[in-house]
């Protein structure tokens, strides 16, 4: 297959329109549902009236927290989200009820016809309020707002830094990101007559965490729960777990009335309900020496969670291993903590948890290099991991060939860095209105999870 021009086995139907996509499908006897947003990011809700919903024309069925047959809150590793919430909401994309009616169009507007009545709270937007032992915490049964907190430890940081020559401190921040697929979420759920259980259809990346779900929720053993994934419009890890909650309310609703219901989500609705990359805050103090060489590296970055924890778990755990960069540090000391807020929650998206620290690492040490009087390239070479070296975490790089300074060197060449950086701040020299730049980023990342 290598250097070899290969058929994709999707091509032909994608660039034909004949592919299936979620909202695609159509079933006999299909309804159709639509979500109840909550109206704040937080606080009791004092009354749901569904009764003027109910009476409109088409709506078959209105599922609230009430009438989940099963496991009423769900995660892929820390059972804390509500698929419909009962009578406190967490966050913005909090869903109070879900409704099914013969069209769409019927089915959203009897969703606005719900009645709601809060006793709002003051959100908890920032992370570094969310971490003080006195902030109201999102979820009550837990002891504080932190989800988690990972340490790692390598030598003695206070020693590196004492022998460096220079010792600066950082911080830097990352936002929220959305995945923006072209092709919002959609999911449908059909009772399976032959079973007593369901059939999940649509844009579902992870068919096993789906199913499973399902199975909690609808209190169905796991071989009554089949999920067909049809072709994504694009996840870039957002229809990981997001799709879950959202094949669980069309089971319920499916259930209720014994018939096929769709649920797909308008745009506007994707965006306010799905999970976002973690935002950051990251302070990092460094020591090195005159030449650039790296002595110590302090850490400490706190994760934004949102309403619930997702896949915090994982992301957070990639990020404190990769934290340092792929450079040999004798002396760090990294502490990652993730908190709720909330806000949007955060769980999967791509490059899962390496972007926020790669843009702050990164970033500093092209400011090392600029004091040290050095090129961007120098200070890589100098620190860049070799044959035989240590990780921050304590792994030997041994067994394969360490090539970072290989595909450094060749990709400068290639790219021309070094000519074009100093036409760059040529040109900088002689404009007092706009910059110019040609950027360098050396970095590694493991393939695997575990």
């Amino acid at each position: 297959m290598i250097g070899q021009r290969v058929k994709r086995i999707d091509g032909y139907e994608k660039v034909t329109g004949k592919a299936i996509y979620g909202d695609d499908l159509q079933l006999p006897g299909m309804l159709h549902a639509a979500s109840r947003h909550t109206d704040i990011p937080a606080g009791k809700i004092t009354r749901l009236d569904v009764a003027k919903a109910a009476a409109m024309p088409g709506v078959r069925a209105i599922a609230l927290y009430r009438d989940i047959p099963g496991q009423t809150r769900l995660g892929p590793i820390r059972a804390d989200q509500y698929v419909i919430v009962n009578d406190e909401v967490f966050y913005s994309g909090d869903v109070l009820a879900v409704v099914a009616a013969d069209t769409r169009e019927q089915a959203q507007a009897a969703a606005d016809r719900i009645e709601t009545e809060y006793e709002p709270y003051a959100p908890v937007t920032d992370v570094r309020e969310a971490i003080q032992p006195g902030c109201r915490k999102v979820h009550g049964e837990y002891e504080s707002n932190q989800v988690l907190h990972y340490p790692l430890r390598k030598g003695n940081v206070e020693e590196g830094f004492a022998q460096s020559d220079h010792v600066i401190e950082r911080t830097y921040e990352t936002g929220f990101h959305e995945h923006a697929y072209i092709e919002p979420e959609s999911l449908t759920a059909a009772p399976d007559p032959a079973t007593g259980g369901v059939t999940i259809y649509g844009s579902v990346q992870n068919p096993y965490t789906t199913r499973k779900m399902v199975a909690q929720f609808m209190n169905l053993p796991l071989n009554r729960v089949t999920v067909k994934s049809s072709v994504l419009g694009g996840s870039f890890g957002g229809k990981d777990d997001q799709v879950t909650y959202i094949s669980c309310r069309a089971a319920l609703l499916a259930s209720m009335t014994n018939r096929p219901v769709k649920l797909t989500l308008t745009r506007e609705e994707s965006i306010v309900e799905s999970y976002k990359r973690h935002p950051y805050v990251m302070t990092y103090k460094v020591g090195f020496n005159n030449d650039g060489k790296l002595n110590a590296m302090q850490i400490n970055i706190l994760a934004d969670s949102g309403a619930y924890s997702g896949q915090s778990f994982f992301v957070t755990w990639r990020s404190v291993v990769q934290a340092t960069g792929p450079y040999i540090i004798p002396n760090v000391s990294t502490d990652i903590t993730t908190l709720y807020t909330n806000n949007t929650y955060t769980s999967a998206y791509r490059g899962f948890g390496s972007p926020q620290v790669i843009f702050a690492q990164e970033s500093l040490m092209d400011e090392i290099a600029a004091l040290c009087h050095i090129s961007p390239l120098e200070i890589r070479l100098l620190n860049g991991y070799r044959q035989d070296s240590y990780t921050a975490s304590g792994q030997k790089l041994t067994g394969h060939t360490v090539s970072l300074h290989e595909v450094l060197t060749q990709a400068v060449e290639k790219a021309d860095f070094t000519a074009r950086a100093q036409a760059c701040a040529q040109r900088n020299a002689e404009s007092d209105r706009y910059q110019y730049g040609i950027g360098l980023a050396c970095r590694f990342r493991g393939c695997s999870l575990v």
